[in-house]
């Protein structure tokens, strides 16, 4: 159901470096729907409240809550909103279901005139197996149209917890039951310099590049035969630019919600040992190692270097399988079917190791 009047928006995760891409990327599109809407950022803080609205103005609201555990702002700040861009941690269920509630809570008021949409930011890693142990195998490549993704992410938990596909999943299954329309974006490996105004880095590659430092040489967990695919962040954001302005000019016609509403998001393939490689060669350039040699290392070792990973999954081994060294491979057909067009192809991707290097070398 499309309704002409001006939506509001609610953005999480908007100081992030993913939530911040995106909401520079709104804020820049020409749409008129896009400009007529109401675009709310709920923040961590005053200070950072006041570092959006003096960069961007009347453009943006803020509601500043205590974190991701206030569930009560959290949910009272999405009963006001048409549509929820969720980009904080995807590994948050509380949160993420008290967005629900709120929208469930809209949608009541809207007395079922108007769809309801909830953005929910997951990753491939749902998908991934687990090559160095050989607790789980997996080789096929998944496609968002062809393949009943949900019901694969049913079997795979079923079998092990894995707390962003449960809190996907958890989005989902609670959407169906109170009406709110779910689209779960589920991009690969994101790079490149966001364009938010807080963080604009990504986790994966700063992580091996601070192992890197630290050790002198390139370090790769087995032996780095592990795939998956790799998008550029600004091209992700391109994609919920795509996904919103679908929503607001065609009442989200185009779209798969529910359990066919998970999108991928590859442009790029990669393997761990072409991460390793790559970091290795940019720290040798900057003077920062002698040589570019990549050594390997077991799963329990690479749990002592990669120390920031280890911290964001809990120190969790199986967590760290899955998410630096695993197969995770996906095709993307929905995102092409909506037009969508990225433009940051291999140079880019290449580029992306000096660039990340000099945002470790900077923060540190």
């Amino acid at each position: 159901m499309a309704s002409k009047s001006p939506k509001n928006i609610l953005i999480t995760g908007a100081t992030g470096f993913i939530g911040g891409t995106i909401l520079t990327t709104l804020l820049a599109s020409d749409s008129p729907a896009l400009q007529a809407a109401t675009i709310t950022c709920l923040v961590r803080g005053a200070d950072r409240a006041t570092t959006l609205t003096s960069a961007y103005g009347s453009r943006v609201r803020t509601i500043i809550y205590k974190g991701l555990d206030d569930v009560e702002a959290t949910e009272a700040a999405a009963s006001q909103a048409d549509v929820v861009i969720g980009a904080t941690l995807g590994f948050h269920p509380a949160s993420a279901q008290a967005l629900l509630r709120g929208l469930a809570k809209r949608r009541a008021a809207a007395q079922g005139k108007t769809d309801i949409w909830m953005i929910h930011l997951s990753g491939a890693s749902n998908l991934s197996d687990q090559p160095i142990t050989g607790a789980y195998l997996e080789d096929r490549t998944f496609d968002d149209v062809e393949d009943d993704v949900y019901g694969y992410e049913k079997h795979r938990e079923g079998l092990r917890h894995y707390p962003q596909r449960a809190t996907e999943l958890g989005v989902i299954d609670s959407g169906l039951e109170l009406g709110v329309r779910t689209v779960v974006m589920m991009p690969p490996t994101i790079y490149g310099v966001g364009t938010g105004l807080f963080n604009r880095t990504s986790i994966q590659i700063p992580t091996y590049i601070r192992a890197v430092l630290e050790l002198g040489h390139g370090v790769v967990i087995g032996d780095g035969a592990g795939e998956i695919n790799h998008v550029h962040v600004e091209d992700l954001a391109e994609l919920y630019r795509l996904v919103v302005l679908d929503i607001l000019d065609n009442g989200g016609s185009r779209l798969p919600a529910g359990k066919k509403g998970i999108l991928f998001s590859s442009h790029g393939i990669h393997s761990w040992m072409d991460v390793a490689r790559g970091i290795a060669e940019a720290c040798q350039r900057a003077g920062k190692i002698e040589d570019a040699q990549v050594r390997s290392v077991g799963l329990e070792d690479a749990g002592t270097y990669l120390k920031s990973y280890m911290d964001l999954v809990g120190g969790d081994l199986v967590e760290l399988e899955l998410g630096l060294c695993s197969n995770s491979r996906t095709r993307t057909s929905v995102a092409r079917q909506l037009g969508w067009r990225p433009t940051r192809g291999e140079e880019a991707w290449k580029k992306c190791f000096e660039e990340d290097l000099r945002a470790v070398l900077c923060s540190s």
